[in-house]
């Protein structure tokens, strides 16, 4: 069996400049309607099978992982005698469950690095199939109490770079992007994916140009944490994604998407009473902070991929 990578190609929206969408043609694929014809064109139409049994384990990207799941509820109505195993983990970690032959497919929010091909190539003798699947939007988050009303990718460099290789300043200070007012001598709280997910690579090599994340960051591991901790701290800023979302075709309205930053997520076959006590305890400490919570509303955005230049605003308390 050829070994299978499905990937989720991340690309940054929602930022001022054409650099934010001016990607080498290596790093992305516009997914357009033209384009899902064209790569679409070529493939026969399923046909089902009369019965198909085995296991099938899948684990990567804790993103791609959503669209997996949704994929795997499908495949199980039409197959109900096929075990699905399918786990997350991250991009980076699963890869050495991928060569020792522990997983089958591999979910990943990036293109394999080139090490990372010369590793499946040393163990299989070629270089595994890589399926583009879907793409995702990276969007930047700051606190409700934040009067900015946007960030350059030059900015963003001053934020979370090291090197600073866009030629700006380093931004220590809200005051240092032309923030005013109670908020401008706040040092800013720079919050990040750590480094299993593949965003936090995309993140630095297309905003940082390949720089290394600031000492003093604070690296989440889930973006529901990263999102949290943007919202109980004024001085707070960090990305993620935007994806899931979607327009109610007759009525126009925006549907909230059902699994979107929140994703409460228990170990299969070895959770204890401890493991639900903590869901239960994360999903009260949400709720006690519901009035501080707000969301975004989608104001403009194309009727297809929206998330590439969509507009938002803040959900007001009316």
């Amino acid at each position: 069996m050829r070994p299978l990578v499905i990937c989720c190609l991340l690309f940054l929206a929602g930022l001022p400049g054409p650099a934010a969408t001016n990607f080498p043609s290596a790093r992305s694929l516009l997914l357009n309607e033209k384009t899902v014809v064209d790569l679409t064109a070529g493939l026969s139409q399923y046909e089902n099978l009369p019965k198909l049994t085995g296991k099938l384990v899948s684990g990567g990207s804790g993103l791609v992982t959503l669209l997996v799941n949704r994929w795997a509820s499908e495949f199980a109505t039409l197959y109900s005698d096929v075990v699905l195993d399918i786990q997350g983990g991250g991009s980076v970690a699963s890869l050495p469950a991928f060569l020792a032959g522990k997983v089958d497919l591999m979910p990943m929010a990036r293109p394999l690095l080139p090490d990372e091909l010369k590793q499946c190539k040393d163990k299989f003798g070629y270089e595994p199939a890589q399926i583009i699947v879907a793409q995702d939007a990276v969007g930047i988050y700051v606190n409700k109490n934040n009067p900015l009303a946007g960030l350059t990718l030059i900015q963003l460099d001053g934020i979370y770079s090291r090197d600073h290789k866009r030629g700006g300043k380093r931004a220590e200070f809200w005051a240092d992007l032309g923030v005013t007012g109670p908020l401008a001598q706040a040092r800013i709280t720079r919050l990040a994916l750590s480094s299993v997910h593949g965003s936090h690579e995309f993140f630095r090599d297309t905003v940082m140009l390949g720089s290394d994340y600031r000492f003093g960051g604070h690296f989440e591991s889930l973006l529901s944490s990263l999102v949290q901790a943007v919202g109980a701290d004024e001085a707070g800023v960090g990305f993620g994604s935007v994806m899931f979302g979607s327009v109610d075709p007759d009525t126009g309205e925006s549907s909230r998407p059902p699994m979107e930053l929140v994703r409460l997520a228990i170990p299969r076959r070895v959770y204890t009473q401890s493991h639900i006590d903590y869901v239960v305890e994360a999903a009260c400490e949400v709720f006690n902070y519901r009035e501080q919570l707000r969301g975004l509303r989608i104001i403009e955005a194309p009727p297809v991929l929206r998330h590439f230049t969509a507009k938002f605003e803040p959900i007001g308390n009316s």
